[in-house]
């Protein structure tokens, strides 16, 4: 292990990150074909023998991934880009940002290294940070581009975490994004099959940590499971981006909580929502159920779905519950912030082929989905007939008493 030393770097005379160099040639190359298709142009290929078109092919498809889920990284033409899984694994430029905004103190290490999405976030909050990483040129790759945006107070250390760990000073906040891939590039889920396994070297970790240690997990991840295996969590942030869960980040303190705060978090052109619950107030929560349908049907979004404040978001919004688990909502007048989306109920009935010919009628296409329903909501499209789109949502619930029930709305 060791730490490596920062380096300014030339654009216009060429770009040097260890034995990695952009010279001149290659650098034009990659601006003439930076938003060409990268498969045809491998296909294509290069005579110039001058170009480095394989380190070409990597920077252009790294900048393209970059367009949506890293624009701050794609506004600047002088960042470069590491290897495909790399820019995979990273953490979007939005969640990184989410993740600076729940922490804070004087100093932190990211233990998980990669393309230091996370890292270079987190070091515009803290007066001093640590990077580590296994790869050297991953290391080489994150001072570059840590010189590009002008942050110079991360110190760039070369090595596992299990090497570093040991060595690193105390500082208030350790972040740890366990690979979620095995050694064969398999994707896994559950917590012990990441890499570092977290529970082995927890106590370590909450030692080397002065306030919290924050980790980032798969949001298909088992929350009961995993909160079973690490009690110290305090609080649970499920952040989803556009509707789409995308991480689970667990706050660990250093005695085991009396209750766990839960943060249900939805980025949505850059406005964030946050549903707050306790692990309390949802136990203690006691639901309506509807008896019958209301003016309007609520569906909650992804991020509170993940996070299961299924009673509470009732409670607090005075709703009704279709069934105790059904996570549909009915109410008579719409909520100007519900965390969710919600939908005009036109037409709503008993789920049989003589009920759904009836009340669909001439209608040829709907969005489909299903709540507590004994088919999928493909199995039910082939069912009625309908292909997919429109500007009806058609939904298939379970109601208090059992029945099955169609549920057709027009979004709000």
């Amino acid at each position: 292990m060791k730490e490596v030393n920062g380096t300014r770097v030339n654009g216009k005379r060429g770009m040097n990150i260890s034995n990695m160099t952009i010279n001149r040639k290659t650098w034009d190359f990659i601006q003439r074909h930076r938003d060409e298709d990268v498969r045809k142009l491998a296909l294509r290929g290069c005579k110039d023998p001058d170009v480095d078109f394989p380190l070409a092919l990597q920077q252009i498809q790294g900048r393209q991934k970059a367009k949506d889920k890293l624009p701050d990284y794609y506004a600047n033409e002088n960042i470069l880009y590491p290897p495909t899984i790399s820019m995979e694994q990273c953490s979007s430029s939005q969640t990184a940002q989410y993740k600076a905004s729940i922490v804070s103190g004087e100093s932190f290490a990211d233990l998980s290294g990669g393309f230091g999405v996370d890292a270079l976030a987190l070091a515009k909050v803290f007066e001093q940070g640590y990077y580590v990483e296994p790869m050297d040129e991953l290391c080489k790759l994150v001072l570059y581009n840590a010189n590009i945006f002008n942050i110079n107070n991360l110190q760039i250390l070369n090595g596992t975490m299990e090497e570093m760990l040991p060595t690193l000073s105390e500082v208030d906040v350790i972040y740890l994004d366990p690979s979620r891939r095995n050694v064969h590039g398999q994707r896994v889920v559950t917590l012990q099959e990441c890499t570092p396994d977290l529970t082995q070297h927890k106590e370590q970790l909450l030692e080397k940590a002065r306030k919290l240690v924050l980790v980032k997990l798969s949001p298909m991840l088992d929350l009961k499971a995993t909160l079973a295996l690490l009690p110290e969590t305090t609080a649970i942030h499920v952040v989803a981006v556009n509707g789409e869960c995308r991480e689970i980040l667990l706050l660990l303190s250093h005695s085991i909580p009396e209750k766990i705060d839960y943060h249900a978090v939805n980025i949505q052109n850059g406005h964030i929502s946050d549903f707050q619950f306790s692990n309390i107030e949802e136990m203690e929560a006691v639901p309506a159920l509807a008896d019958s349908l209301g003016a309007y049907l609520l569906e909650p979004n992804a991020a509170v779905m993940k996070a299961g404040g299924f009673k509470c978001i009732a409670t607090r919004y005075g709703l009704q519950k279709l069934h105790p688990h059904t996570h549909l909502y009915t109410c008579d007048t719409p909520s100007e912030d519900f965390p969710g989306r919600q939908f005009r109920i036109v037409n709503h009935f008993h789920f049989n082929k003589k009920e759904a010919a009836k009340h669909l009628s001439g209608i040829k296409k709907a969005n489909i989905a299903v709540r507590n329903f004994p088919w999928s909501a493909e199995e039910l499209r082939k069912q009625l007939k309908l292909a997919d789109g429109g500007g009806l949502y058609l939904f298939g619930a379970t109601m208090r008493e059992g029945e099955h029930t169609i549920i057709v709305g027009e979004k709000l």
